[in-house]
């Protein structure tokens, strides 16, 4: 590169170092120096400054890539041109490794985990096609994955419209073919490699297909020794089915890679949004969000796309070989015992209108994502203490009632075998009249609740008399002295 560590570009930012580099540019990471923070600055190469056309396209896709609003993608925060004429891209810079180093050290990865990156690289296309804007070189190298704030794996996707450029129409296309990078062949879709002229977002479809089919496998869906021959294959052989190379693959995932490496590009997702409803069931239940978006950046970008709760409704979750699927009904069995968590087992339950191969099972990670956050814990425990401040002060209420003048038969504390002589039974169901028991109420007599407990609910409405104001003022609190050995029912 032609810096040195420590230079200063465009007045505020000093190189730190060269961390990538590539056939039609190099970037390299370097500090703000009034901000205090690290950026990337992505520069053309000096041959690449020949070609009028690709200087002018290098500034102007930077600024479309700078309007695509989605977290998935790289973001683009300044446009220049040095003195000598070279202009430069400033965007933030990424903690982490493409797709490519992660393969290479880990090998094929997880279902689940691959099919997540793709969702998440579907969330990124859905708001560039959204803008107008193709990708074309869609491939590991150019999916790098990084930490979300939260801790999570997270992707973005670089160099928007840099393929796009190499392969315009017009300009000096002959030093553009032996120069420059046509994309990546591997991951070209075959309207690509007939005419690039000819290509729409299902282009970038073809490429998700191929980088899903390589997470998965660890080796490309078309292999070739020759350009010539990679060609070929690509226009005209179909790719290794996804099963013989991985066997676990559910079958509904290899026909999903199948579609998006249809020769025919109408045979393949019409948008980015139905890749990503279709590649939901194979994903962790967080990912259901990536869906939504792609959905909802389409429909509001004016595109054509299906309702998206009736298409999330209609795929089917992966088989499962080992656990049979439903012989009849609408719904599916979701078996709890089939989860993978510490002594998961019981009865399944059943799931209306969901159309399905097979059981569902979730996953221990499955089950940290479902369980109640800190912020509902304590939402719980404050909905709990109100609600036993509540039942205590109706508690008090229905005490205090019951103490101030309710309606029911009375003993004296110290009279209790008096009364007990001088008033007959009663027997449940009975109707008291309250009137003809006023005299038996001596003054300062206490009213058991028990007693009115027993009265009260056997009444009907309009059965019993009230006690007249006299009987009432005889039964106040404080006109007879408590002991300490006397009880208050309160009719629980």
């Amino acid at each position: 590169m032609p810096f040195a560590p420590g230079d200063l570009i465009a007045g505020k930012y000093e190189v730190i170092k060269l961390i990538g580099s590539g056939g039609m540019g190099y970037v390299v990471s370097a500090m703000h120096v009034e901000l205090g923070e690290v950026v990337a600055l992505k520069f053309l190469r000096p041959e690449a400054l020949q070609i009028e056309e690709l200087v002018e396209r290098f500034s102007r896709e930077a600024r479309a890539a700078a309007k695509i609003r989605s977290e998935h993608v790289a973001r683009v925060f300044d446009v220049g041109v040095l003195p000598d004429g070279i202009p430069f891209i400033v965007m933030e810079h990424l903690a982490g490794q493409d797709l490519a180093d992660v393969l290479q050290e880990r090998g094929p990865l997880p279902i689940k985990v691959a099919v997540e990156y793709v969702m998440q690289a579907c969330e990124a296309l859905a708001a560039a096609h959204a803008s107008g804007v193709v990708h074309r070189d869609i491939k590991p190298e150019n999916l790098f994955l990084t930490k979300h704030a939260q801790g999570l794996d997270f992707i973005k996707i670089l160099d928007f419209g840099i393929s796009k450029v190499a392969l315009a129409p017009g300009g000096k296309r002959g030093f553009v073919r032996t120069m420059m990078p046509l994309g990546s062949p591997v991951y070209m879709s075959p309207e690509q490699i007939r005419s690039s002229d000819q290509v729409d977002a299902r282009t970038d479809i073809w490429s998700l297909g191929c980088v899903l089919f390589e997470l998965l496998t660890g080796t490309v869906a078309f292999n070739e020794p020759s350009l010539m021959q990679l060609s070929a294959a690509i226009l005209e052989h179909d790719p290794v089915p996804l099963r013989e190379l991985v066997e676990d693959a559910p079958v509904e995932l290899e026909d999903v890679v199948l579609r998006c490496l249809e020769k025919d590009v109408d045979k393949r997702y019409g948008n980015i949004a139905e890749l990503a409803i279709a590649l939901y069931p194979f994903a962790p239940r967080r990912s259901r969000i990536s869906a939504e978006r792609c959905y909802h950046a389409l429909k509001n970008a004016g595109l054509e796309c299906p309702e998206f709760e009736i298409e999330i409704q209609s795929v089917f979750p992966p088989s499962n070989g080992d656990i049979p699927a439903p012989s009849s009904g609408p719904g599916r069995t979701l078996t709890r015992g089939a989860m993978t968590g510490r002594g998961m087992t019981g009865r399944g339950m059943r799931i209306p209108d969901a159309r399905s191969s097979s059981v569902a099972t979730i996953d221990n990670e499955e089950l940290a994502t479902l369980r109640p956050g800190k912020k509902y814990k304590v939402a719980g425990v404050l909905a709990l203490l109100a609600a036993v401040g509540v039942a205590a002060f109706m508690f008090m209420q229905h005490r205090g009632m019951n103490i101030l003048g309710a309606p029911t038969s009375a003993v004296a504390p110290d009279a209790r075998g008096v009364q007990a002589a001088t008033t007959p039974a009663v027997k449940p169901g009975t109707v008291i009249d309250l009137d003809a028991l006023t005299p038996a109420v001596a003054p300062g007599a206490v009213v058991t609740g028990s007693a009115a407990a027993s009265t009260h609910s056997q009444r009907t409405p309009g059965s019993v008399r009230r006690a007249p104001p006299a009987a009432a003022a005889a039964i106040r609190p404080g006109t007879a002295p408590r002991k300490h050995d006397d009880e208050v029912d309160v009719g629980y």
